[in-house]
């Protein structure tokens, strides 16, 4: 499309078309020379060009969500989903209809939810326009959460074209989210804490995010953050859309994956009245979930930039009440390009009183942990505030300036958070919290 694919780029492929021409090639010779989705679908007539693919979380571990990109279409579309054994063989095959929407000049985005998913399957998927067209197939692995333990991966804003250059930032991201997956190839879903790119109408920013082959192999949940501006609303398809914090592009949303409820909050909207209801909303519809584990952009116990942001300090004063009123175990944040963990903390201030296990762990420790991930993609880092700012409620502030990823472990009860340098993968910090059995 606009940036060198992994998989090919449709300027190649137009180069070694006109060779072809001038050396009296074939055209199917051709087509099967140039590699990837690019030259497919230039040259032939039933392959549907389907890009900017976000394949995410659901609702819960049965479903999927999905959007993409084609050239401008009224046809809605679908996605074909297949079972297969585990010698890859299709078991059996159904399809989900999309819906259609115009977006940015001569482009269409599409939409769809696949449901009833079975644990530890394989399945593959691809897009269809309804009538032949047929995009390109992409796999992936269904996990077993309520299995004992799952994990997932969380990175700080990747914010491609913040840095030396588009394609720069799209190596540095495709760098981490390898590392990250080849460390963890088990791993549930990935989690992108906002900023996916510095300009939210350049296409090529966008090519660059979805640069990574691994994004259409684990799903990924992406939150909403104020360089992504409106149109995140045309790349990206939230589950349970609660209408409350919305701001044009989205809203506050929530899901469950196994025994944790994960709730989304849209910094971009500062009503808290409205974010407290959206949460009170995702509480009282999944009582039962173990952990509660809040997601939003703006992080609201920085070391960074941001740190003292009007914005911020009212995220601070009206948000921690309701995290403690609703017994919140952490918030992953983004936004100001450190890494900051924070210790315990209810009602604004670091709760004195922890019991550690043997481990190192916190057991049932009161108040909520506030993690902020740095960069993902190399592309941005802050300077660090003086440290007056931030020494009252940081138990770990760093500015690396280094790409780094979080792990999140989560067990029946016990969370771990590890965060790793991309470069050797080497710890750069780890903290747990225990909850006693039989706990509520």
């Amino acid at each position: 499309m606009m940036l060198n694919r992994k998989y090919g780029m449709k300027s190649l492929s137009l180069v070694l078309l006109l060779l072809a021409f001038a050396t009296g090639c074939k055209n199917e010779s051709i087509t099967e020379s140039v590699v990837g989705e690019s030259a497919s679908t230039a040259y032939n007539p039933t392959m549907l060009d389907a890009f900017y693919i976000a394949f995410s979380p659901g609702v819960d571990e049965t479903e999927r969500t999905f959007s993409w990109h084609t050239p401008e279409t009224k046809k809605e579309g679908l996605v074909e989903l297949s079972l297969l054994d585990e010698e890859g063989n299709v078991v059996s095959t159904e399809t989900f209809e999309a819906t259609v929407t115009k977006t940015q000049s001569g482009y269409s985005t599409h939409e769809a939810t696949v449901s009833g998913l079975e644990l530890n399957k394989n399945y593959a998927y691809r897009f269809g326009d309804g009538y032949r067209a047929w995009s390109e197939s992409y796999t992936f692995r269904t996990q077993d959460p309520w299995d004992g333990d799952f994990n997932f991966l969380f990175f700080g804003d990747p914010q491609i074209g913040a840095g030396d250059g588009t394609q720069i930032d799209a190596d540095g991201w495709d760098w981490t989210v390898t590392a990250a997956t080849d460390l963890f190839p088990a791993t549930d879903f990935l989690v992108s804490a906002g900023d996916q790119v510095n300009i939210a109408n350049n296409l090529d920013q966008y090519d660059g995010y979805f640069f990574p082959e691994e994004l259409t192999d684990y799903p990924i949940m992406t939150l909403m953050g104020n360089h992504d501006d409106v149109l995140f609303a045309d790349y990206f398809n939230p589950p349970n859309e609660t209408g409350l914090g919305e701001d044009g592009a989205g809203s506050d949303f929530y899901f469950t994956y196994g025994n944790t409820l994960f709730i989304a909050l849209n910094t971009q909207r500062n009503d808290i009245e409205e974010h407290r209801e959206a949460m009170e909303l995702a509480v009282a519809e999944n009582p039962e979930a173990t952990h509660r584990i809040v997601l939003l952009h703006k992080s609201i116990y920085s070391s960074g930039d941001h740190a003292l942001d009007e914005d911020v300090l009212a995220f601070r004063d009206g948000l921690v009440p309701v995290f403690d009123e609703l017994d919140i175990d952490v918030a992953l944040m983004g936004h100001d390009h450190v890494y900051v963990r924070t210790y315990q903390m209810k009602g604004d201030a670091v709760v004195e009183e922890i019991a550690y296990d043997e481990a190192g762990a916190a057991v049932d420790p009161e108040g909520t942990l506030y993690l902020t991930g740095n960069s993902a993609s190399d592309s941005k880092y802050y300077d660090m505030q003086d440290s007056f700012v931030y020494e009252r409620y940081a138990a770990v502030a760093l500015q690396l300036e280094e790409p780094t990823f979080m792990n999140v472990e989560v067990t029946d009860d016990s969370l771990t958070f590890t965060t790793y340098k991309t470069a050797d993968q080497s710890v750069v910090d780890a903290y747990s919290i225990v909850k006693s059995v039989g706990d509520e």
